[in-house]
């Protein structure tokens, strides 16, 4: 885990980052608490990254290094440019991640992923009651929950295939890694594996794995930030990416986020990785605590209701029938008004004046607040004494179109 904030507005934005990270995508990762998570790409651009530190064994402060060692001296159009750079410049880098190297690790993912559905088919086999005759009824029925998330997103809409992996065809793919899997599944599964439905299946499996915009390997934030040559204010693009596949970067883009300032509020902010205590600064309330107080509005409702029946002098049967009918209209609309209410409390008390002050600023007023946010998660984390992997120093840096890239506090 980490904490990371972003705070912007029309004059600068400002990136501030703990220093724990976790290096390595198998079973045992190591967590550190002295990584680099703000990068300088540019002279007005930064790439702040979380989660997952590194690719192949390479941290992302040493791939950045490589890349601005190549490209240092380019001046992007947009902040979208450098991305596109940046991405191009791992894509296919043999020098930098050595072919036998991006095979193992994809090797471990897979035999990683057919384990794990294994594992939820045992736990499944044992659920009380849960109807399944066989081992491998069980199997099938976890692979298709599997399936089913790779395939569909959390809306119901068909995801798509990468448009990066747009060349690498099934067939393809099957071509390239088929022998491998081959023996993943003969080790993991024995017979019941390579019977032709089940083995077709589990192809397909690692086929989405690769190539779909869902990420159940581990993957890093990555977020680009400042000014390119085009840019007015300042704007930032988020990115997930985990592993190489082909020699390409697996990559998506974070299409819900806003770009910039210049189309929508003066100020804006967004947090990355664990973030509760940020929240709750902001919203005046804690996530959690939220989501309880809503919890209890629609008990508490229910039972109010149900009290009100009683005393209405309604029979059982009679109670039970109006309460179903409220159950399926009345007490949720009277739990989201509650909900709705809070909210805009807390907007109007809480975030829009905050936004109003950091519209204001100058760039060292909001790196001062942004160091400030994420040490509030860290302070959290260490009262409660809990493993949460963020900790140490907090760096923040600042972009700004008149001085460009500047550390306002590093770790030494």
């Amino acid at each position: 885990m980490t904490s990371e904030v972003m705070i912007m507005n029309r004059q600068a934005v400002v990136l501030a980052a703990d220093s724990a990270v976790t290096y390595g995508g198998g079973p045992e990762p190591v967590v550190t608490l002295e990584a680099e998570k703000i990068l300088e790409l540019g002279e007005n651009i930064a790439l702040m990254v979380y989660s997952r530190g590194d690719v192949l064994g390479r941290s992302w402060s040493h791939i950045a290094h490589a890349f601005s060692r190549e490209n240092g001296s380019v001046e992007f159009e947009t902040v979208d440019d450098a991305a596109a750079a940046f991405f191009k410049f791992l894509d296919q880098n043999r020098q930098l991640f050595p072919e036998h190297e991006e095979r193992e690790e994809f090797e471990g993912l897979m035999r990683a992923a057919f384990l794990t559905v294994l594992n939820h088919a045992k736990s499944m086999r044992g659920y009380p009651g849960g109807g399944y005759e066989s081992d491998e009824a069980a199997f099938m029925a976890a692979l298709d929950i599997y399936l089913g998330h790779l395939t569909v997103d959390e809306h119901g809409a068909e995801r798509q295939r990468l448009a990066i992996f747009e060349s690498l065809s099934a067939e393809n793919f099957y071509e390239r890694y088929g022998a491998m899997l081959d023996a993943l599944i003969a080790d993991s599964l024995g017979d019941f594996g390579m019977a032709e439905s089940t083995r077709a299946k589990l192809f397909q499996f690692a086929y989405l794995i690769a190539t779909q915009p869902a990420f159940l390997e581990p993957y890093a934030g990555l977020v680009f930030a400042g000014f390119g040559a085009a840019d007015v204010f300042p704007v930032y693009s988020h990115y997930y990416a985990s592993i190489l596949v082909d020699g390409v970067l697996k990559r998506a883009h974070d299409e819900a986020t806003a770009v910039g300032v210049d189309d929508g509020p003066n100020a804006f902010l967004r947090t990355f990785a664990q973030a509760e205590m940020t929240h709750a600064f902001l919203r005046g309330v804690h996530p959690y605590m939220f989501d309880v107080a809503v919890s209890l509005n629609l008990i508490s409702n229910e039972a109010a209701a149900e009290a009100a029946l009683k005393e209405a002098g309604l029979d059982e049967a009679a109670s039970d029938a109006v309460l179903a009918r409220m159950r399926e209209s009345a007490l949720p609309r009277l739990a989201g008004e509650f909900a709705h209410t809070v909210q805009s409390v807390s907007q109007e008390e809480f975030i829009n004046p905050f936004i109003k002050v950091v519209a204001a600023s100058g760039k060292r007023q909001l790196a001062e607040t942004s160091k400030a946010l994420v040490e509030l998660n860290i302070l959290k984390g260490d009262l409660h004494m809990s493993q949460t992997g963020v900790g140490g120093d907090v760096d923040v840096a600042m972009v700004s179109r008149t001085t460009g890239f500047e550390w306002y506090a590093k770790k030494s």
